[in-house]
């Protein structure tokens, strides 16, 4: 799948003004000096966050072809010495006493779950340090049986925004502002990919691996242009507590 996505500039839902919106949150009150971003792929939220916060970033992926379009993006805006690339898992330990203003992860916390991630990454916030991280919710309170089937058939356990809030209050943090992601960053990833997958498909070297993906990204929009109301992407934003 990494070839597909090699050609498209989203990865998931998202667009500059909801990180913006974000960004802006997490460092209300606060000096964001160092940021960690986990999951940057090929790196449209970490170019975001350099311009927005003018921080020493340090981007963590552990896909080697995104992390080098990332280097690309990086050497063509002259951003080597603020933004650090490092190839490794969202889950992989750090040396003792490391520490980051912001832990930032947009749309991809799913890797390695959301309260595994809330409990390693906590020991990498400073004091009062911040966390950004987006994951899918149900938003209606009683979502249709076939959208509920989808999702347990991707292995995917969608929570309410409730039991979010719940989940960092529990491993350590005090919740500072949510929203959910509008239908337009939804549109913003899917209108790409609606386009790529036919140039893609019969470039692929297996065509029925190709034909496979495809018709899995085809169920899942089917599915979001019948069913988005009813679940989608929240960005909660939080500080570390004591």
């Amino acid at each position: 799948m990494v070839d597909l996505f090699l050609g498209l500039e989203r990865m998931s839902p998202g667009s500059t003004a909801t990180t913006a919106r974000a960004y802006r949150i997490a460092a209300q009150d606060r000096d964001i000096r160092t940021v960690v971003e986990f999951g940057c792929g090929s790196g449209i939220s970490t170019m975001e966050l350099a311009r927005l916060s003018g921080a020493s970033i340090t981007a963590i992926d552990n896909c080697g072809p995104f992390l080098a379009q990332l280097s690309q993006k990086i050497d063509r805006a002259g951003l080597r010495q603020q933004i650090q690339v490092l190839n490794q898992s969202m889950d992989a330990a750090w040396p003792e006493g490391t520490n980051f203003d912001l832990v930032w992860c947009e749309g991809s916390v799913y890797s390695i779950g959301l309260r595994c991630a809330l409990e390693k990454w906590r020991k990498l916030l400073s004091p009062g340090g911040r966390i950004a991280v987006s994951d899918l919710v149900w938003i209606d309170t009683n979502p249709d049986a076939e959208v509920r089937s989808y999702w347990e058939n991707q292995g995917v356990t969608l929570c309410y925004a409730d039991d979010i809030r719940e989940s960092f209050v529990s491993h350590g943090y005090n919740v500072i502002e949510d929203f959910i992601f509008p239908n337009r960053d939804w549109q913003n990833y899917y209108g790409p990919l609606r386009e790529r997958l036919p140039k893609w498909k019969p470039e692929h070297s297996s065509p029925e691996n190709a034909g496979i993906i495809d018709q899995m990204f085809q169920e899942e929009m089917r599915v979001y242009d019948q069913f988005g109301s009813q679940y989608g992407y929240l960005f909660l934003i939080a500080e570390r507590a004591g």
